[in-house]
């Protein structure tokens, strides 16, 4: 028979036994969702052993490429000589990749397990492998964290823990199926779960066992429990986790384990998966640091001597691997409408955070005795922007109602009310909206007649601020006459028109922007504020703030606190007022 011709029928056979095969596994998975199978690690590259049900499978891993096909993968692996036992090979095969619901049918980029050699376990074990490792003793950890996850149709329980969890296939078998095993005592057997129940998996991870201890009852706490407070009180601010109670246990991935006393080594829990085990005085033996380093990536050590806080605190800032950390002097800009510039002892920036636990900023401030703490209205203010100002030890952080005590001013509905606003703030008497003679001559009976949005005397002169558009020659006429005229016509912007207003009245004005310090410490330590805006005194020597910002109810307090009055612009029309042009 002709070799294409031979070719030809056995893959028509074997697809049609694909078919069957497929529609035999789909009326077996309506009675039973999963199969026995457990891992065996080897030594050689690339290679698995797998128990599947009363066989042993020597496998190895295999990416679909684009153009692949069971049957395709599996003859150029040399797996379909022989035909007898195709069968046997489909099963295993389906059994080792339950993920695939159509085995017709594989996507690129997929990953799949080959069979490569299929024996009884009643044979003697040999696959021409290197001697293969057993599967590590794990003892069980006390109050260990868990997750449920509740069985779905067509959920395969080792994919649920890859998906879940970052580990590796060497601890996934060696150590944590053990694990889940023992932590599921109800489940006869793991690999077959069915829809609807629920499953116990562990939190993977090298975990602290919390274990709760008596405290030693002494009269007088040593300077290492002071600085240990302290350092817990900074970081459990910035939401980190200090544990200093009970013992840890450190399982190591050889085998046994390293147990500390949580008083004497207190572990900092980070949210970004780091552990920093604190050792006060150096007592950890020597080299035990690096034991435990180069068992588990996640975990630090940190030598602490003498009880020195600042420097306790930025040697252990620098094993936290924070993205930032900025340090006396070197500032933190942000921008926006009111700007900041923060500098601080340290500026922890980036923080990984969950949700809303935890700050995305730290700002930490060590204070003397006379050291002034940051304004709670400040803090507040700047929690809301994400940024956590810890001052420490803390000061008094209640926040007084003082929205009684701000003194928010309003311009008005339109531009003529504004300019109303300034003049009786500034004490100016004027008339609004009065006919007056401009220019007469009894002799010749000639008089003009004015309509004046206001009129004032200012220095002794006649005044007019025009607002409807008086004629151009009539402002030169008025001008020539020793009138002086202020035009505000063509101004649509209620801040620029108050400074216009203020100068033709010869009233002092800062136009900004204005910088403001948050306490009376030094610039290397402090936050500054940048707020647009202008400011004058008013008739009682009351200094007023001008702005078009909304202000946040923290920022008038604090500007409230400085002495400012706040006359309030963020909801003033900035296109042309309309009843003066109407009228």
């Amino acid at each position: 028979m002709p070799m294409h011709i031979s070719k030809y029928i056995f893959c028509l056979f074997f697809t049609v036994l694909l078919a069957l095969f497929c529609s035999r596994i789909s009326h077996a998975q309506d009675n039973e969702k999963a199969y026995p199978i457990l891992l065996i690690k080897t030594t050689e590259t690339g290679k698995d052993i797998y128990k599947v049900d009363d066989k042993k499978v020597l496998t190895e891993e295999y990416v679909v490429k684009k153009d692949d096909f069971i049957w395709k993968i599996l003859r150029q692996k040399g797996l379909t000589k022989s035909r007898q036992n195709l069968f046997e090979l489909l099963s295993v095969f389906k059994k080792l990749n339950r993920s695939l619901d159509n085995l017709e049918l594989v996507l690129p980029g997929k990953k799949i397990i080959i069979p490569l050699k299929i024996i009884p376990l009643s044979s003697d074990f040999n696959l021409e492998t290197s001697p293969t490792k057993k599967i590590a003793a794990f003892t069980a950890l006390k109050e260990q964290r868990f997750q449920n996850h509740t069985i779905k149709p067509g959920d395969c329980l080792i994919e649920i823990i890859k998906s879940s969890f970052n580990i590796s296939q060497k601890d996934l078998f060696n150590e944590y199926f053990e694990l889940v095993k023992k932590s599921n005592p109800s489940f006869k057997d793991l690999d077959r779960v069915t829809p609807g129940q629920t499953v116990k998996l562990p939190i993977y991870s090298p975990e602290i066992i919390k274990r709760p201890v008596k405290p030693a009852i002494s009269a007088k706490c040593d300077d290492t429990d002071s600085i240990s407070r302290d350092i817990s009180s900074i970081f459990s601010e910035m939401g980190e986790e200090w544990i200093h109670t009970g013992e840890h246990f450190i399982p190591l991935k050889s085998g046994g384990r390293i147990d500390l006393k949580a008083k004497s080594f207190p572990i900092l829990n980070l949210k970004n998966g780091l552990r920093v085990i604190i050792d006060f005085d150096n007592k950890f033996p020597d080299r035990i640091d690096k034991i435990i380093e180069s068992n588990w990536d996640n975990y630090r050590v940190v030598h602490l001597e003498g009880n020195d806080l600042r420097s306790s605190l930025d040697k252990i800032l620098g094993a936290c691997d924070y993205p930032g950390v900025l340090k006396i002097g070197e500032p933190y800009d942000l921008k926006g409408d009111i700007s900041l510039r923060i500098t601080g002892d340290w500026i922890i920036t980036n923080l990984e955070t969950e949700s809303d636990n935890g700050p995305e900023i730290s700002v930490i401030y060590l204070n003397g005795t006379n050291t002034p703490a940051t304004p709670p209205v400040i803090k507040s203010y700047l929690e809301g922007l994400g940024i956590k100002v810890i001052d420490y030890p803390p000061g008094n952080d209640e926040i007084s109602d003082k929205k009684s005590k701000v003194k928010m001013l309003k311009g008005g509905k339109d531009f003529s009310s504004l300019i109303n606003t300034i003049l009786t703030l500034t004490n100016k008497s004027f008339s609004a909206q009065v006919e007056i003679p401009a220019y007469q001559n009894q002799k010749t009976g000639f008089k003009l007649i004015i309509n004046a949005d206001f009129f004032l005397k200012i220095k002794g002169k006649d005044a007019i601020i025009d607002m409807t558009g008086l004629d151009p020659e009539i402002i030169s006429f008025l001008k020539k006459h020793r009138f002086l005229v202020l035009s505000l016509t063509d101004i649509n912007d209620p801040l620029t028109m108050i400074t216009k207003t203020l100068e033709f009245l010869n009233i002092q004005f800062d136009p900004g922007p204005h910088h403001f310090m948050a306490t009376t410490r030094d610039d290397t330590r402090n936050i500054k504020l940048t707020i647009p805006g202008t400011t004058f005194s008013d008739k009682d020597g009351n200094a007023v703030f001008v702005t078009k910002l909304t202000i946040p109810d923290e920022i008038a307090d604090f500007l409230s606190e400085k002495g400012y009055c706040i006359l309030d612009l963020s909801s003033f029309l900035t296109t042309k007022h309309t009843e003066s042009h109407d009228s």
